[in-house]
């Protein structure tokens, strides 16, 4: 059974935080993998900065090495770094076995969703952060289970946006009147997390209003 999380903790808790509470308007998104010790969140994108004047940040984060751009797009850069295996995210999320489903870093929190087989992990991913003096919320633990069965099924904001903002712009329409980059350029977001968006709000509605209510 899978299990999924969310959370929240402060923006100077990991890397790259102080950089966010002093450049307000940045906002950074990390592409979905599931971290190990070897290669954690190693693409990330970064919004509403000048790429050059992250890069000159990133040479002062301790724990981060190796920062490089790969892409540069409108308003937004991908980059790739190493993120040292000390870290305490990085550590938990590792002890975790977790794939990060969504996570978005800003000058106010950072805010993680993170799925794992274990539900008793998430406990004891919440202590590795607090013995670190660190504080974090975990705002629900639910299981796919309960997507299906229960009131999971509903649109998370950021769904219910795009999924509007798509239909209202032709992205349903034939021929396709908009593209995915074209919307994330507009939501200021990846093409690849309009893409999640767009997949996993079309399966929650699909659990919401076709499938058969499992007790009948």
């Amino acid at each position: 059974m899978s299990f999924v999380a969310e959370f929240t903790i402060p923006p100077e808790a990991i890397p790259f935080g102080d950089t966010l509470v002093e450049n307000p308007d940045m906002r950074i998104e990390v592409e979905r993998i599931v971290p190990t010790a070897e290669s954690a969140l190693p693409f990330f994108w970064v919004w509403g900065s000048d790429p050059e004047h992250f890069m000159d940040a990133a040479e002062n984060e301790e724990e981060i090495a190796n920062t490089r751009m790969l892409e540069a797009v409108e308003n937004g850069a991908l980059f790739r770094a190493e993120w040292s295996p000390n870290a305490t995210l990085v550590r938990g999320l590792s002890d975790l076995k977790a794939t990060i489903l969504e996570s978005e870093g800003t000058a106010e929190q950072w805010r993680f969703e993170v799925r794992a087989q274990d539900r008793n992990a998430f406990i004891e991913f919440q202590e590795v952060f607090q013995k670190e003096g660190i504080p974090i919320s975990l705002t629900r633990i639910y299981d796919l289970a309960e997507l299906v069965e229960g009131d999971r099924q509903t649109l998370t904001p950021k769904q219910r946006e795009t999924l509007i903002r798509a239909y209202r712009e032709g992205y349903f329409d034939k021929p396709r009147k908009v593209s995915q980059e074209e919307l994330g350029a507009e939501l200021g977001v990846s093409y690849r997390s309009i893409s999640e968006r767009l997949r996993r709000g079309t399966r929650n509605l699909i659990v919401a209003t076709l499938l058969p209510d499992p007790e009948e």
